[in-house]
């Protein structure tokens, strides 16, 4: 596996700059899916191939940098743009501390009687109990203030006890974990539409090989949209 950083050529920012411009003109509101597409290009091979990397965007001054972690090592396909690989083999210990981030798409599936197997937004799913529970009332509509959470409190712990849950399957408990922000996005020709959640915080490593399987892979959905790369840095042992 590989590690890798996509990153404007230093002494052509402006060719970038130019050229992510493009990406967002181009990309009508749908900058997620326009994105997947652009880093395909970093991964050349026949046309059959599948999706063999999972990637995260952080801006910075207007310019972006991928983080990558992929099966193939990228290659470049313009001078705008450099990429630094590494060979990713991480090495873990159970009962290791590291901090992380982390871009995801909380999702529930819930499975119809007569229908096929659905995905809903938690924080969706959490809003709709809430208000089966006082009545069926709309969001907005909600008067007692007493019993109504605050909308960043019920992101802050729906998101929060999904990420909890995944740790027994995929090696790891968490610390301490903060939601930094929670959007919805269009996506695709077909106007997909999904949450994404920005995590940040402190895990420690239960099942070092189920942890490492995670990093290669990433969590959740919607991966060609940017989401599921753990990012982690090792932190003093406790």
């Amino acid at each position: 596996m590989y590690f890798s950083v996509i990153i404007p050529s230093e002494g052509l920012l402006q060719q970038a700059a130019h050229d992510y411009a493009s990406l967002r003109n181009k990309a009508e509101g749908q900058l997620s899916y326009s994105e997947h597409q652009w880093i395909w290009q970093f991964f050349p091979g026949e046309p059959t191939y599948t999706r063999d990397f999972i990637f995260r965007r952080h801006e910075a001054d207007n310019l972006p940098r991928f983080y990558v972690v992929s099966s193939r090592c990228p290659i470049t396909f313009s001078d705008a743009w450099e990429v630094q690989s590494r060979e990713y083999d991480p090495q873990l210990e159970k009962g290791q501390h590291v901090s992380f981030q982390l871009c995801a798409n909380p999702v529930v599936t819930k499975k119809g009687v007569l229908t096929k197997s659905r995905r809903h937004d938690v924080v969706m799913e959490a809003k709709k109990k809430l208000l089966l529970e006082h009545s069926g009332e709309k969001w907005n509509d909600w008067s007692d203030d007493k019993a109504k959470p605050l909308l960043y409190e019920l992101v802050q712990k729906s998101c929060c006890d999904w990420l909890k849950v995944r740790g027994d399957k995929h090696g790891f408990s968490l610390v301490n974990v903060n939601v930094d922000s929670y959007r919805q996005v269009k996506a695709g020709k077909r106007d997909i539409q999904f949450s994404t959640v920005d995590f940040s915080g402190e895990l420690v490593v239960t099942d070092p090989d189920l942890f490492k399987l995670l990093l290669f892979s990433g969590l959740g959905h919607a991966k060609a949209f940017g989401c599921g790369l753990l990012l982690v840095k090792k932190l003093e042992w406790v």
